[in-house]
């Protein structure tokens, strides 16, 4: 989660975070939450079973014309869930995706990647 506490959300901002070579598996709602402004990379991120869409992205929501505060940007980036693969082009890269009580789906039990 990239998050800034609701009364400071528009006085900070986390830029240029960067994920590198990464497995997530089973996260039950999203593999990242932005509720700052900023800008994050992703560079060969698998993830699967995935409960929720991939990004929720609500920026600071001012939920501006332009899109929200928080670009995701990437690369090599595979994988998904529920609502199909989690870095979708639709999120790219500053679409709001902001759901703030996605439902929760239970992961599989563990396996090999």
């Amino acid at each position: 989660m990239e998050v800034a506490e609701w009364g400071v959300k528009d006085l900070y901002s986390i830029p240029n975070v960067h994920y590198k070579d990464i497995h997530v598996d089973g996260t039950g709602t999203s593999v990242v939450s932005a509720r700052v402004a900023g800008t994050a990379t992703f560079d060969n991120v698998d993830a699967r079973n995935v409960g929720a869409v991939g990004i929720n992205n609500c920026g600071t929501f001012h939920f501006t014309p332009a899109g929200s505060e928080f670009p995701f940007f990437g690369s090599g980036t595979d994988g998904g869930g529920t609502t199909g693969p989690w870095f979708a082009s639709w999120e790219l890269p500053n679409t709001i995706t902001c759901d703030d009580h996605p439902p929760i789906v239970a992961p599989p039990p563990p396996s090999a990647w």
